[in-house]
């Protein structure tokens, strides 16, 4: 009778630990009814709401603890707490200003529930640009300095009506000229783009067309004004120097000609008591590098900022000589 009763008392042991992971509780689980949504035939401009519907499908409370959106221009709200087998949502807004064509953003969402704590959110579709750029909405300017470096593109309206523009904002009108002009044909309009730079520079930004009916339309600018010769680097740094150092460090400065025929160096002016500057012409009338090395016995403890100026073909440029001794 006894054995009897241990096994029916380890039988029934066996069965309650069989069926005791059937009787745990499920966690949180997020399941979206859909995690893209497509917008088509979008006016820039226009914001644009995306509503993500997902169920708690587990046996715990579902808690998002945050919504991070890819960039600025996405704001988020969403279902904080979501108890089991109840439905929420997250809405995503996309101010799509300044957006031309196809975009694509993101927003991921981070989650209690341990198969998901991450999802990812995903909002495509086209802008309709108020204004049609032929060239498209980034326009490039490359040239010489001291020859002209213009460029030029036609503005119209998308859907072939009648554009008006009433205004033009210029950020880089220091060494960018600017200038919308209505064309015969009464529907399209001209830009006309001259750099006005001084000095050979890069630069890069939006010019901003305004037109009635909704924000200014974005054209992104970039340039290249090139000199009659290109430097790399513009400045030579030697970090900190053992004054004592048997080997003095040696940096390399490259000078290619560019907008010149050939390169002739009229002078290379440097401090000649505190730096020692090798010349070798690697494509003679073209490409020179110069191997700079400090003479440490005669540079002062502390740190030193000096200049080499280059000159060639009526054009100087200054690299800086940089450091510290110890």
């Amino acid at each position: 009778m006894t054995r009897r009763l241990i096994l029916t008392t380890c039988l029934l042991l066996g069965l309650i630990l069989m069926a005791a992971p059937a009787l745990a509780v499920k966690g949180p689980a997020i399941a979206f009814d859909s995690k893209e949504v497509v917008f088509k035939d979008v006016v820039e401009g226009k914001e644009l709401t995306a509503v993500f519907h997902f169920t708690n499908t587990g046996g715990q409370n579902l808690i998002i603890d945050k919504v991070s959106p890819s960039c600025g221009c996405t704001a988020s709200r969403w279902d904080e707490v979501t108890e089991p087998g109840k439905k929420g949502t997250v809405t995503l807004l996309l101010d799509t200003s300044g957006i031309g064509g196809s975009f694509r953003k993101t927003a991921t969402v981070t989650t209690n529930d341990p198969s998901n704590p991450v999802i990812t959110l995903i909002m495509t579709g086209e802008t309709l640009g108020r204004i049609k750029v032929d060239k498209g909405r980034r326009i490039s300017l490359n040239g010489c300095l001291g020859s002209p470096i213009t460029a030029e593109a036609v503005l119209s309206d998308p859907k072939g009506g009648k554009l008006v523009i009433t205004g033009l904002e210029n950020p880089m009108s220091d060494y960018l000229d600017a200038k919308v002009s209505p064309q015969k044909d009464g529907k399209t309009y001209r830009l006309d783009l001259t750099s006005t730079a001084t000095e050979p520079m890069e630069f890069a930004g939006p010019l901003f067309l305004k037109a009635p009916g909704g924000p200014p339309v974005s054209v992104w600018v970039v340039a290249n004004v090139r000199g009659p010769f290109t430097v790399r680097p513009h400045e030579v740094m030697f970090g900190t120097i053992d004054k004592n150092n048997p080997k003095p460090p040696q940096r390399s400065v490259l000078v290619r000609k560019d907008c010149v025929g050939d390169l002739k160096m009229d002078l290379i002016d440097y401090n000649k008591k505190h730096f020692i500057v090798e010349r070798i012409w690697q494509k003679p009338g073209e490409e020179l590098l110069m191997i700079i090395s400090p003479i440490l016995e005669n540079l002062p403890e502390g740190p030193f900022d000096e200049n080499l100026l280059l000159q060639t073909n009526q054009r100087a440029f200054t690299i800086k000589l940089t450091g510290r001794i110890k």
